[in-house]
């Protein structure tokens, strides 16, 4: 496909161009803020004036933690952008009712998986766990954390194709770094709120609007849901062919339709395959109704909302510049996460096959995007399940959940805590 760039103008008939100031949210964020003044629930950055604004005390969760200074203002991009975004609170919101519950809610889940299991069978799992080859499973950790430079390198792509000058972009390492932080606190806090404190992030230390931020992290989003369902679909048929098979004997149609049955196994894989599959349909035709159509909703939309607007959606449209590049550092990504899977097999004494490998790393990452709980926890038995369906023991799979686990959320609980409280990033600006 041919390269956009920030100033080509409308894409497909209908993005919106480059505006020569770009903003930053107004009154409410572009991608579900609630207006200026409301309940944040996401903790969307909400624009103040900045000739009456003051800086934004630092409730965080390092104030929470630990003393803070007041914050000051955010650099000003150099585009013209003058307006300033409040930080996103973490420590409010993993103080908050809602993220006390979505806990709850994740323990309950894990209590009454655990319930279902012999005593004994969970005694051997941990015996299992303790006794994982150390070499493997460091081979594992650095694995796994190989994905976030490669994300950052992809991060970069989409920053440059969405209009960001080559001068302005920040370095790979500062971006995976961004991006290891927001893991972060989409581990602690539910709702996805990482996403929103990566913009503002980037805003904040490198003066990308935040806006046109926000437009290629849901581009990368997008990106990252149809590899992930494409290849899950894909490796899941290859893996489990003969369980979808089972469950289709009655008729697909009659499987899709006739409700959930955990028993089921082969018709609870096809009806997640199909809605996957119909979550990547309709976000396709979401993306080009947007780049057709999205300019008419721009002229609807006051000034100050508009500009904001343009930014994000042009940022949107333009970030899938560049696409085999893209793909090929998406690809990359998985892999890195796939071949941590592998080698947490080979540290539990497991050979595990190539589908099954991929196929479960996507699952994990599939789970994640469940909002209800912070980094998908809870749904531990699922991938448990998985496993099992391939002839595994119990033993083994809840062993592999468990080890896996350690690293693609625990490890990002405790190692991201400290990145947070040692990271410059996290510091008010200006100081």
């Amino acid at each position: 496909m041919a390269e956009p760039t920030a100033t080509d103008g409308p894409v497909d008939g209908g993005s919106v161009g480059g505006h020569a100031a770009d903003g930053d949210p107004v009154g409410g964020s572009p991608v579900g803020g609630d207006p200026a003044g409301g309940d944040h629930e996401m903790g969307d950055p909400v624009m103040g004036d900045a000739a009456t604004d003051g800086p934004v005390a630092n409730d965080g969760l390092r104030g929470e933690l630990a003393s803070a200074t007041a914050p000051a203002p955010a650099p000003a991009p150099a585009d013209g952008e003058t307006e300033q975004a409040e930080r996103p609170s973490l420590g409010r919101r993993f103080l908050s009712p809602r993220t006390v519950l979505s806990f709850a809610f994740a323990a309950g889940l894990i209590v009454f998986a655990l319930r279902q299991q012999d005593p004994e069978t969970l005694r051997q799992a941990w015996a299992q766990v303790r006794g994982a080859h150390l070499g493997w499973y460091a081979a594992a950790l650095v694995t796994y954390y190989l994905n976030f430079p490669v994300r950052g390198w992809r991060w970069r792509v989409l920053l440059g194709n969405a209009g960001e000058p080559e001068e302005r972009q920040a370095p790979v390492r500062d971006l995976a770094e961004i991006i290891y932080l927001s893991w972060f606190a989409n581990a602690v806090v539910p709702a996805k709120l990482g996403d929103v404190y990566r913009g503002w992030l980037l805003r904040a230390h490198h003066g990308t609007a935040w806006s046109r931020a926000m437009g290629t992290i849901v581009a990368e989003r997008a990106l990252d849901l149809v590899v992930l369902v494409v290849l899950m679909v894909t490796t899941g048929f290859f893996t489990y062919g003969d369980v979808l098979a089972r469950g289709a004997e009655g008729g697909l149609g009659a499987c899709l339709t006739g409700g959930w049955r955990p028993e089921d196994l082969g018709c609870s894989l096809a009806q997640l395959f199909a809605v996957g599959a119909v979550l990547v349909v309709v976000l396709m035709v979401g993306l080009v109704a947007f780049a057709r159509y999205g300019v008419h909703v721009e002229r609807l939309l006051p000034e100050r909302i508009a500009r904001v607007y343009g930014t994000f959606s042009s940022a949107l449209v333009l970030s899938f510049g560049r696409f085999p590049r893209l793909l090929g550092l998406t690809l990359l990504a998985w892999v890195a996460e796939g071949a941590s899977f592998y080698f947490v097999g080979r540290a539990l004494g497991l050979e595990l096959g190539a589908a099954l490998v991929v196929f479960f790393s996507l699952l994990q990452a599939f789970i994640t995007v469940i909002p209800l709980t912070p980094g998908g926890l809870g749904f531990e038995p699922i991938l448990a399940a998985a496993i099992g369906l391939r002839g595994f023991e119990a033993v083994s799979a809840i062993a592999l959940t468990v080890l896996y686990r350690t690293i693609s959320y625990f490890s990002l609980v405790v190692g991201g805590l400290v990145v947070f409280l040692l990271s410059k990033k996290t510091r008010p600006t200006g100081t």
